[in-house]
C-alpha cells in the first residue's frame, strides 16, 4: 500500500489554483480514519449576492461543496484529486454575511467512483446547505474540484 498522502501539503498544491485562491479556503482539520476534512472559508464582500442584501451567491456555496467533496475524497482515495461526475445541491437557507464552515465526509473511494457528502454552516452556526458529489476516482493526473 502507498504511504498515505499528506493532508497539509496536497492542500497546499490545491491552494495554487487561481480559483481556489480567490476563494480563500483554510483547511481546519482533518480526520483520516472518520473519512472528515473541514475548512472554513473566509467572508469576503466579493461572496455576496447583491452589493446591499444580506447573504452570499449559491454560486460561491456550490464551489465550495465541490472543492470540498473532491478533496475528502482524494484523502480517502489516497490520490490525486477527480472530475466531478454529478453534483447535488440542497439550499437550506440563505447563508448571512460572514465566515462559512464546511465539514466533508467520504462516503465510498472506491477503484472508480467516490461520493462525498458536505455541510456547509453560516457564522450563525446555521445549516445552510447540503451537498453530495459523485467524482471519477479512476481518473489520475487532474485536479478536483
Amino acid at each position: 500500500m502507498n504511504e498515505p498522502i499528506d493532508i497539509e501539503r496536497l492542500w497546499r498544491g490545491w491552494r495554487r489554483s487561481p480559483f481556489h485562491q480567490f476563494l480563500e479556503m483554510d483547511l481546519e482539520g482533518h480526520d483520516r480514519a472518520a473519512g472528515e476534512v473541514r475548512f472554513r472559508v473566509p467572508f469576503k464582500a466579493d461572496y455576496k449576492r447583491t452589493p446591499v442584501a444580506e447573504g452570499i451567491h449559491g454560486g460561491v456555496i456550490a464551489s465550495v461543496i465541490d472543492i470540498s467533496a473532491a478533496f475528502v475524497l482524494a484523502v480517502a482515495a489516497n490520490k490525486t484529486g477527480f472530475p466531478t461526475i454529478d453534483l447535488r445541491i440542497d439550499y437550506l437557507r440563505m447563508a448571512g454575511d460572514g465566515d462559512l464552515s464546511v465539514t466533508a465526509r467520504s462516503l465510498k473511494a472506491g477503484r472508480t467512483i467516490g461520493v462525498a457528502d458536505v455541510e456547509v454552516t453560516d457564522t450563525r452556526g446555521r445549516l445552510c446547505a447540503v451537498g453530495r458529489g459523485t467524482y471519477a476516482t479512476a481518473a489520475t493526473g487532474v485536479t478536483g474540484g
